[in-house]
């Protein structure tokens, strides 16, 4: 299987920051209206402020059952996740904001340990994702 991710060098001990490699960013800002950003605050399980077990399993069923399914549907591209000090962020391109928030309430629902807030951006998510790449 082709690794579609990268990891990205920061400033921080304390982030992990994943982008995507195997998608032009440019073209795909283009493709898609807005950016709706899906963020959890975790409970820090360590020194390093990562999420603990239980939370990166429900998570990574959240992007390999739940995101990758609405991605292969059109719906929206997952272009980075972050992890940092006490918050994990999902960068979501898409072009129905409230749709993909709903969707992504259908799954996230599943369980109330992980709650999360949604942002939409339509102005500046040129800047917020190129800034990650």
């Amino acid at each position: 299987m082709e690794e579609v991710w990268q990891l990205k060098v920061t400033d921080s001990l304390n982030q992990m920051l994943r982008i995507r490699n195997d998608i032009d960013i440019n073209s795909t800002l283009e493709s898609f209206s807005h950016l709706v950003t899906i963020k959890h605050k975790y409970h820090a399980s360590d020194d390093i402020m990562f999420p603990d077990p239980a939370c990166l399993a429900f998570f990574t069923a959240f992007e390999q059952n739940h995101l990758k399914a609405l991605e292969e549907s059109d719906s929206l591209k997952l272009v980075a996740v972050d992890i940092h000090e006490g918050i994990m962020q999902y960068f979501l391109l898409t072009n129905d904001a409230m749709k993909t928030i709903n969707d992504s309430i259908s799954f996230l629902k599943s369980n109330s340990l992980y709650a999360c807030d949604f942002e939409i951006a339509h102005e500046k998510k040129n800047e917020l994702i190129s800034s990650m790449y």
